[in-house]
């Protein structure tokens, strides 16, 4: 394998980061849970453009998530891992299936529907937010898996590892976050913390990762206690 694409590959989870960042930047500030359907319908109709534009910035970047994921699943199914590979890469299709969902949704809302039907644009946009309330169980199974197998191969130094599985943990709560309005609404605090906290785990993970020489022979390890 030659070791420029790996080492690409690699790098390619913080270059979604950087595309998801733009993309939310871009989007704006959205509305709530709580805000009124006429509120809505009003955001999605008068940002149009930087919502299609944040959304189809966001999907670019899904595909370099693909595949960051698919090099951590080659490097740990390589490194006698296969187990953790195989849900790194499962988890990690089934996170990105679902945020191409929930962007196609969102951009088609300022496309077209926000502007005929308050109520209808309402009701999709809580069900956007939903989607990605359930989308971090496999988000937290992503991160979390990734984190024991790389550890175990001695890819990662441990406290990267014990951060992964805290973010994992933070991710998998986020199927809890139902309150209507406040820090734990499916729009609220908890879930733009989440969202952060994965993201910096993806960066600082695809970083170290894109600078280790992928042609070194990774020397097994447990965690430690």
């Amino acid at each position: 394998m030659d070791a420029a694409w790996e080492r690409g590959a690699r790098a390619a989870g913080a270059v979604f980061v950087v595309l998801a960042v733009v993309g939310f930047v871009a989007g704006g500030e959205a509305p709530k849970t709580s805000d009124a359907a006429a509120d809505v319908a009003q955001y999605f109709d008068s940002n149009r453009g930087q919502v299609i534009a944040g959304s189809v910035l966001f999907a670019f970047g899904l595909v370099f998530l693909m595949w960051f994921a698919a090099a951590v699943a080659n490097h740990l199914r390589e490194s006698g891992e296969g187990r953790a590979a195989a849900t790194v890469l499962a988890a990690g299709a089934v996170f990105v299936a679902v945020q191409l969902v929930l962007s196609t949704l969102y951009a088609t809302l300022a496309f077209s529907i926000a502007g005929s039907a308050q109520e209808t644009t309402k009701l999709l946009f809580e069900f956007d937010l939903a989607l990605d309330v359930v989308g971090g169980l496999p988000a937290g199974l992503f991160i979390l898996a990734a984190s024991v197998g790389l550890k175990r191969v001695g890819s990662i130094p441990a406290w990267l590892a014990w951060a992964g599985v805290a973010v994992a943990a933070i991710e998998l709560l986020r199927v809890t976050v139902w309150a209507r309005g406040g820090f734990w609404s499916p729009s609220g605090g908890y879930m733009i913390l989440a969202i952060v906290c994965g993201l910096l785990w993806i960066l600082v993970t695809s970083i170290v990762l894109a600078r280790r020489e992928p042609a070194d022979a990774p020397l097994p390890q447990a965690i430690a206690g």
